[in-house]
């Protein structure tokens, strides 16, 4: 292979590189999904508190004697987040808003079909019908809400204290329900955030993380020691935990890309619901409060999906957020955290332009020979080969540095992708949200221009070359268009830093 070639295919492979570096996550999404557990997960240990199931399937009752109930009696407990809304019809949670983000954690669909979190769920419909279905007494006491309900022989208190936290305690008695099986409703499907991470059920064992896709189509019945369960989009989740733990988890399709997740509980049962953003300091203040109250390590951070190179993720991940403590703009942050990525790669990127630069000096030698040695390659490869050695040039030098950085920007593009401290963060001026598009597409722009800047003044022996990177400064435009502003961000400051490195590099190397 002549060394022409080599080069041509060395380009060839970065420019695919390049690409892939920013449509890896969006790509994979579709082509490899999570992988979803449609086989039951057992485990050796239970808790001694875990119910033990009966015989019978739960039915939701999705018709119209569910649709038709009147939820008008709301009940609201104003939060320093946002508010929660109760109904006295089965004491289930009809609302949980979120006012940073403007969210509704309990979505249109389950408003329309009147489907709600907390919901107790029996294998016996006549009783699932009178839980839910009926209205309970009520009374509250500041942020803690009660339901009482007695009918026949039946017998249930519900008692919710909503916390400053997000989570909201639950504590449930019941006489009656002893001869069923039971599951409380813990989330049903969030709104889409985008085709990015995972859209499902998420339940937490106390040896991994199982992920279940939206668009099953039957039953899913996981087993083993259960530590929370619920469903979950990149950046909310809603779940619940039950104290003492559960031996089974149902998720169940009751839509079109919609499912509900049913944890299996004893008649009597108590435990926290939580239904909010994906925060990484507010899930680790959650899991540390139980871990000294329950004595076990819930890890709700372990929701938070780094990636595929999460061991380098998650520490970015973490100095942004320290960077954060003391410049409490995530706009700036990007920008102090991609200066500080480029410092560490510093030599590695220098020793990768000094190369571009001997080679680009080397560009009209190199014409010499071809045109000498045209009719004898083999000899044309030797001199080259000469050449290179006496220059102290190495075609290949300028390639490694840019191979070792591709995992660090994967993993900080995953992590710019699904972080939800960017969500409804503004920057600057015209950029109100840092986790939407550009409005005016301004950054991609400007983006653009300074990878053809870049490329202009980056020294190369190949014409065509320039030619290529130009037209993938294009493309990489046009991509960018709808991508988080944030993301976007990291690029412009990246290429500048680049460009300002360049320019240093050929002033340097001219003296």
């Amino acid at each position: 292979m002549q060394q022409e070639d080599m080069q041509k295919r060395m380009l060839l492979f970065f420019v695919i590189t390049s690409v892939l570096l920013i449509s890896y996550s969006l790509v994979s999404h579709f082509l490899f999904p999570q992988e979803t557990k449609k086989e039951e997960v057992k485990s050796q240990q239970t808790q001694p508190n875990n119910p033990t199931p009966t015989s019978g399937t739960f039915d939701l009752i999705i018709t119209n004697e569910r649709q038709n109930l009147d939820l008008s009696q709301n009940i609201k407990v104003q939060t320093k987040y946002g508010y929660v809304e109760f109904t006295p019809f089965g004491g289930r949670i009809t609302s949980v808003y979120i006012k940073q983000y403007n969210q509704d954690m309990v979505d249109e669909f389950s408003k329309k079909n009147k489907i709600f979190p907390a919901e107790i769920i029996t294998s016996n419909p006549n009783l699932t019908r009178i839980l839910n279905f009926s209205q309970y007494n009520v009374t509250q006491d500041k942020n803690t809400i009660t339901f009482k309900l007695q009918r026949d022989n039946l017998e249930v208190e519900k008692k919710y204290t909503v916390n400053d936290d997000g989570t909201i305690t639950l504590s449930v008695k019941t006489k009656g329900i002893e001869n069923t099986s039971v599951a409380l409703l813990s989330g049903i499907s969030l709104k889409s955030e985008g085709s990015f991470g995972h859209e499902g059920a998420v339940i937490k064992t106390d040896k991994e993380l199982i992920k279940l896709d939206k668009d099953i189509n039957q039953t899913q019945t996981v087993r083993g020691n259960i530590l929370w369960a619920g469903e979950e989009n990149k950046y909310f989740l809603q779940i619940f935990a039950p104290k003492g733990g559960s031996n089974s988890v149902n998720v169940v399709p009751i839509g079109k890309d919609v499912t509900a997740v049913l944890v299996s509980i004893s008649p009597d049962f108590e435990g926290f619901i939580y239904s909010g953003p994906k925060l990484y300091s507010l899930l680790g203040q959650i899991t540390d409060y139980y871990k000294n109250l329950w004595k076990v390590d819930l890890d709700l951070r372990a929701s938070i999906d780094f990636g595929f190179f999460g061991i380098l993720g998650k520490p970015l991940f973490l100095l942004l957020h320290f960077f954060y403590t003391y410049i409490p703009n995530w706009g700036v942050v990007i920008i102090i955290l991609t200066i500080l990525i480029r410092i560490v790669f510093f030599p590695l990127n220098h020793k990768s332009l000094k190369a571009m630069k001997k080679m680009a000096d080397l560009a009209p030698e190199i014409e010499k020979l071809k045109k000498k040695y045209a009719k004898d390659p083999q000899k044309l490869q030797e001199e080259i080969m000469k050449l290179y050695a006496e220059a102290g040039a190495n075609p290949m030098s300028g390639c490694l540095p840019i191979l070792i950085q591709i995992p660090v920007f994967i993993a900080l593009y995953n992590v710019l992708m699904v972080t939800v401290e960017l969500k409804n963060a503004p920057f600057i001026l015209w950029i109100k949200d840092l986790s939407d598009k550009d409005p005016y597409y301004i950054l991609p722009i400007l983006m653009g221009l300074s990878m053809v800047a870049q490329q202009w003044i980056t020294p190369s022996s190949d014409k065509n070359q320039k030619m290529i990177m130009y037209i993938l400064a294009g493309v990489f435009t046009f991509m960018f268009m709808n991508f988080p502003a944030g993301l976007v961000l990291y690029w412009l400051t990246n290429n500048i830093l680049g460009l300002i490195q360049s320019f240093i590099i050929n002033k340097t190397m001219k003296k």
